[in-house]
């Protein structure tokens, strides 16, 4: 009798450890398609999501993505809750109407990082730990081509253990091209139009 009062306490420990520890180092490679939590993979196919579980209404979400593109044309992405908080996110820029992830993150706060995807470099963002969080701002750079784009701002969030929310997104986003200079794509076209006709006056001059 003993023996079997230290098993079920062995494994409600277990169990317990289980869901405080399902997502503390944040969301890996393997769930860049899905967006799915990872702690709630199924175990007989780590690439599906288990049929156990499933995600909140994203219109019910009690999280917003915000995206403003700045002077220098990387934009600035803001996640903010309306009630609550959050513990575990996960966070990509994607062309509009596809499901890859694009561009590079940085200026990433405290607890957060970035996540290579198929296809990329650091194109993705998680969390470090299982803090409690309710705001957190981090700078998106575009990728380089194509020229213009329509971008939005997918996430995941996950509250507790098995209250998520996947596919939540931003308003849809038009930007341009950045190149390694620095320089948006369509400012740097301005100034080599400007230059070139500028040349023309003078020779007719």
């Amino acid at each position: 009798m003993a023996f079997s009062i230290a098993v079920v306490i062995t494994l409600a420990v277990t169990m317990s450890a289980s869901v405080v520890e399902g997502y503390p180092e944040g969301a890996p490679a393997s769930a860049c398609a899905e967006m799915f939590p990872n702690h709630l993979m199924s175990h007989d196919n780590a690439s599906l999501p288990d049929e156990r579980y499933s995600s909140q209404n994203i219109s019910s979400a009690p999280y917003v993505i915000t995206a403003a593109t700045q002077s220098n044309g990387k934009v600035k992405v803001s996640l903010r809750v309306t009630d609550g908080y959050w513990e575990g996110f996960f966070l990509q820029a994607r062309l509009q109407g596809t499901a890859t992830p694009v561009g590079m993150w940085e200026g990433l706060p405290a607890n957060t990082q970035t996540r290579n995807c198929p296809g990329g470099n650091k194109n993705a963002v998680t969390h470090t730990s299982e803090a409690k969080v309710s705001t957190l701002d981090a700078t998106w750079t575009p990728p380089s081509t194509p020229a213009n784009m329509t971008v939005v701002f997918r996430g995941t969030f996950v509250k507790e253990f098995e209250d998520f929310w996947v596919g939540l997104e931003s308003d849809p986003l038009s930007v341009n091209a950045y190149v390694s200079a620095g320089v948006p794509l369509g400012s740097l076209t301005t100034v080599v139009l400007g230059t070139a006709l500028l040349a023309t006056f003078a020779c007719m001059i």
